[in-house]
């Protein structure tokens, strides 16, 4: 004897296990988009540093050498358009690539004058404020006949989750560091 089923029961039942299976793939759709955008804003924070700290190591004694690396390390996050940079440290690092500490007289850090400000690429005294510049760290200072000399890099990057779905919603910060031997400026 075949019982015979109700279509209707059976439609309504495709319909709960499709919602169910809908709902978590767009969460995992949703989680994958998420974290391949902080992905790629960790790696350009990555990649901003490292050309910070290339810039730092031949700009070396140079007068303008802060202004010349700030250039060089928020031009390189030009093309990113969620999160914001939220500070610069150019700092004395030795071999082991040891950080001084943002309140240390060997670290000089810089803060976008406005937040979010699109135009930091130009070093201007209007972009960028100077916090905390140790008068053992200036540019001119920075070579000397005495050794082997190390300079840092490091981007503090605010990213805004660009969802705001579930627990994707406010901001996450990171921040990246380069450390690069300094050359010697060549003989005039």
């Amino acid at each position: 004897m075949r019982r015979h089923r109700d279509e209707g029961s059976e439609r309504g039942a495709t319909m709960v296990e499709f919602a169910l299976i809908f709902g978590f793939l767009m969460m995992l759709a949703m989680g994958a988009f998420e974290y391949g955008m902080v992905f790629r804003d960790w790696l350009s924070v990555t990649i901003s540093a490292r050309e910070g700290g290339r810039v730092a190591a031949s700009a070396a004694n140079y007068g303008d050498a802060d202004c010349v690396i700030l250039e060089a390390a928020t031009g390189a996050l030009q093309s990113l358009t969620s999160g914001e940079v939220e500070e610069v440290h150019i700092y004395r690092s030795d071999a082991s690539g040891s950080y001084p500490g943002a309140g240390s007289s060997l670290t000089r850090r810089y803060s976008p004058y406005q937040a979010g400000d699109p135009s930091l690429v130009a070093c201007t005294g209007s972009d960028w404020n100077a916090e905390h510049l140790g008068s053992n760290w200036d540019p001119g200072d920075r070579v000397s006949s005495a050794g082997i000399h190390w300079v840092g890099v490091r981007v503090q990057f605010e990213h805004d989750w660009l969802t705001n779905f579930l627990w994707w919603n406010g901001t996450v910060d990171f921040s990246d560091d380069a450390i690069f031997r300094m050359e010697p400026p060549a003989p005039a």
